[in-house]
């Protein structure tokens, strides 16, 4: 009998163990994942100047953007946008881009030493952490990454 109960109670311990090594991997590969979609997304801020409006154009920053998300199986949870969607966040107002899973904010036009005026955008993207463990740890919140654009300069 009590060989009996020190097997099941290693067993117990055995796949408490594999499960949370399972929950640690599909946390990282989302976080590759969101870190990845947040460099494509950057990218493009910056190869499209800092220019978000559309302009009704199926061309435009954000279809290229939609197509990458798609592509790669990105999802933001929305209670993670709601807590930044239209909201000061460390002195940073960001607008969330719902249907895609990112928020930006864009800063205001400084001069810089040569006497051209540049603005940069702040990204943030989000973790998809909807793992049993991890949410019953960490309830309520969410993990998310900011990246930064290179300076880009005002045209007028």
């Amino acid at each position: 009998m009590r060989d009996a109960l020190g097997g099941y109670f290693n067993l117990t311990i055995l796949i408490f163990f594999i499960i949370m090594v399972t929950a640690l991997i599909a946390l990282a590969l989302n976080y590759t994942r969101a870190y990845r979609v947040k460099d494509h997304i950057i990218t493009y801020i910056e190869k499209y100047e800092g220019n978000m409006e559309e302009n009704g154009k199926k061309d435009g920053m954000y279809s290229h953007i939609n197509d990458y998300i798609k592509s790669v199986g990105y999802v933001a949870s929305r209670t993670a946008m709601d807590n930044l969607d239209n909201k000061q966040f460390r002195g940073d107002t960001y607008t969330c881009v719902r249907d895609q899973g990112w928020c930006y904010s864009k800063s205001t036009p400084q001069e810089n030493e040569r006497g051209e005026e540049e603005f940069h955008v702040n990204v943030v993207v989000f973790v998809n952490s909807h793992l049993p463990f991890i949410n019953q740890l960490f309830s309520n919140q969410f993990f998310w990454m900011k990246g930064t654009t290179t300076d880009i300069p005002v045209f007028d």
